[in-house]
């Protein structure tokens, strides 16, 4: 059994990446939103599910917009990532999910590094 999430909440900039790939016309915009669905009850179930970037190697652009203590990347179809945190408050754990994004803007934040 994983590590339980209470909820998973979407950033602003999450929440219109997740807008745009809904109401896109690109063909691969259907398959990325659907795997986003599907990933919901597997995130709350095992907030661990992603892969852990390490600490030091979270770009400073992304920590300080999110005030990210901890990050996880879940692939995504066509190159896209999810980029979520996984945050207490008082006794409940949940998944803020920061950046939903296209493999070019991802790889420019992690230019040079493995995550």
């Amino acid at each position: 059994m994983g590590l339980r999430a209470k909820n998973i909440v979407l950033s602003s900039s999450a929440a219109k990446s997740l807008e745009d790939l809904q109401t896109g016309s690109d063909p691969n915009s259907a398959s990325i939103v659907r795997r986003i669905r599907a990933l919901k009850p597997i995130l709350l179930a095992d907030c661990l599910h992603g892969e852990f970037v390490k600490r030091d190697r979270i770009p400073k652009a992304l920590r300080a917009r999110h005030e990210l203590e901890n990050l996880f990347v879940q692939d995504l179809p066509s190159f896209w990532r999810l980029l979520y945190t996984i945050v207490r408050d008082r006794d409940e754990r949940y998944i803020e999910v920061v950046e939903i994004v296209d493999h070019r803007t991802y790889d420019g934040w992690f230019r040079g590094h493995k995550r």
